[in-house]
């Protein structure tokens, strides 16, 4: 349904309109706000944050001066991203966004109490390729935030049960991302949390309070321009105009079944994120003729799904990352084999995953991490204690036969490859994945290990023996409308969509099938949503 704003009276008026509180949606309001603009914010959620909130908080930045290796430079982000692009990337605004993350980085601690600082160490996903870096410097965390500030929306923002989060920021993950406080008095706040916190500081100081439980449904145009949204709160109808502009950062539309089946490229069995993202900034795009891009890609994971649990009624899916890296872990399929690097980065692991065979539809989905006792007795398992109780959802077996008669794995293509493995391993290589030879691999693994290789590789060799069923979800999708170097929505025509704007998942994402490093979602949507907020604030 398209509305006409010819004659419509607008129950609420002001300049700008942001739908959704993420990083992208957060930078984007802010930067309008501080512009001089009269920014209204609404959330669907009945807190402020999405999947910001819950995630590491680390914002990709490529190209900066803040190293302590000295100046990062364009030239080299450019190298890196464009040799694993496979030629999908919009090169004209993966460089727009390049060359504005440090003018955004700088803008939003100028205007908020967010505050930068260097991962240091954290290498870029893939380091080895041109322009990478194995020695970090482009991955930037949020500092610690003392939740006293917001008052009272200290405890109005979006989270998880408190076992372990849907995407593994556990508290040994938190260590390794560089996001843990120690020894400071006050309630201090980290990751993604932080990252929204002192957006949200910086949003409330400037006289900026979201709205939440408010679901935008509806876009209002007016002579082709949009000028207003319809939002549903507390079972009614509000009319919101909009002088300016509105803001779609309302997020992807992993959560919706008939969108996921209809564009994705193949499986996605559970979303990591919160519930929200359902596609709605998406369908109010669509339906004003706006022209779409990447909507094939998501920002993938391998996940586990435990029988029974639960989020706000849905099956809850857990990534997995630490499990899969450790040493004395390798990941098989159906007949026993291993398929991919299992310490390398989640987002590319979609791919063998995805691997279709015309006869037998997809052969590495689904799969098993399997493991060993000194595996669980050391690491402990997907929250798990080390040497803890095993769990009924794990299937444990007293050898490898026994573990391909429970699960359903070929007992002797298994046995084969464990053979293969263990020998492999004592000359610390893998000659299938190469697993271990890049500076990423062994950042999750085991730290105490003496060599790079030694952190991820380990014989699978001592029972009994563990399986869990693992197979591919994703944080959030990389599809949506298309946009200009100041987050326009661009529509079929080639024309923009005059007062439409998108940012974060919401938007196409520029940057296609590459994923540069961790903060790789965060980085482009902050940038864009300060873009947008400058170009709205004109």
């Amino acid at each position: 349904m398209v509305s006409s704003g010819a004659d419509l009276e607008f129950d609420v008026e002001t300049d700008v309109v942001v739908l959704g509180t993420g990083g992208a949606g957060l930078t984007a309001a802010l930067t309008a706000a501080a512009g001089g603009a009269s920014v209204a914010v609404y959330e669907k959620a009945d807190t402020v944050g999405g999947t910001t909130a819950v995630s590491g908080g680390i914002v990709w930045i490529p190209a900066h001066d803040r190293s302590p290796d000295g100046e990062l430079t364009v030239d080299d982000a450019m190298r890196y991203l464009e040799a694993q692009s496979l030629g999908a990337m919009d090169t004209a605004l993966v460089e727009t966004f390049v060359r504005t993350g440090p003018e955004m980085l700088d803008f939003v601690e100028a205007h908020s109490e967010l505050q930068f600082e260097v991962a240091a160490g954290f290498p870029d996903y893939k380091p080895e390729l041109p322009g990478g870096r194995p020695s970090g410097g482009r991955s930037l965390n949020a500092k610690p935030f003392d939740l006293a500030r917001l008052g009272e929306w200290s405890d109005r923002i979006t989270s998880f049960p408190a076992d372990w989060s849907n995407v593994g920021i556990d508290a040994e993950t938190r260590a390794r991302i560089h996001a843990s406080v120690d020894d400071v008095d006050g309630d201090f706040c980290v990751a993604g949390t932080a990252l929204v916190a002192g957006l949200l500081k910086g949003l409330l100081d400037l006289g900026v309070v979201p709205t939440t439980g408010a679901r935008a449904r509806e876009l209002v145009a007016r002579d082709g321009r949009i000028v207003g949204v319809r939002i549903s709160m507390d079972g009614m109808d509000v009319r919101v105009g909009a002088r300016r502009g509105v803001v779609l950062g309302t997020g992807g539309f992993e959560w919706d079944p008939t969108l996921v089946d209809a564009y994705l490229r193949g499986p996605m069995h559970g979303p990591v994120s919160p519930p929200n993202n359902t596609g709605d900034g998406l369908r109010m795009a669509m339906a004003h003729g706006a022209d779409l891009a990447n909507m094939g890609e998501a920002w993938w994971v391998p996940i586990v799904q435990i029988p029974g649990d639960t989020i706000d009624g849905h099956q809850r899916s857990r990534s997995v990352r630490l499990e899969r890296t450790r040493p004395r872990s390798i990941i098989v399929n159906r007949a026993g084999k291993r398929f991919l690097n299992e310490a390398g980065e989640y987002n590319s692991m979609a791919g063998p995953f995805h691997h279709l065979d015309p006869r037998f539809g997809y052969l590495n989905d689904p799969a098993w991490i399997v493991f060993d006792s000194l595996h669980l007795k050391k690491y402990g398992f997907l929250g798990i204690d080390p040497d803890g109780v095993v769990p009924e959802w794990f299937c444990q077996s007293a050898d490898l036969a026994e573990l391909g008669e429970k699960t359903g794995i070929d007992p002797d293509g298994l046995a084969r490859t464990v053979d293969a493995w263990n020998a492999n391993v004592e000359n610390e290589t893998d000659p299938d994945f190469g697993r271990g030879s890049s500076a990423y691999d062994g950042y999750w693994g085991d730290d105490s290990a003496a060599t790079p290789a030694s952190k991820t590789l380990g014989p699978v060799d001592t029972a009994p023996f563990f399986a869990v069923p693992v197979t591919v979800g994703a944080m959030g999708t990389k599809g949506g409308p298309r946009t200009d170097a100041d987050a326009r929505v661009l529509h079929v025509d080639g024309d923009t969509i005059p007062g439409l704007y998108a940012v974060g998942n919401a938007m196409a994402g520029v940057t296609g099938k590459a994923y540069g490093g961790a903060g790789g979602t965060i980085g482009p949507a902050m940038v864009f949503g300060y873009r947008a907020g400058l170009a709205l604030s004109r």
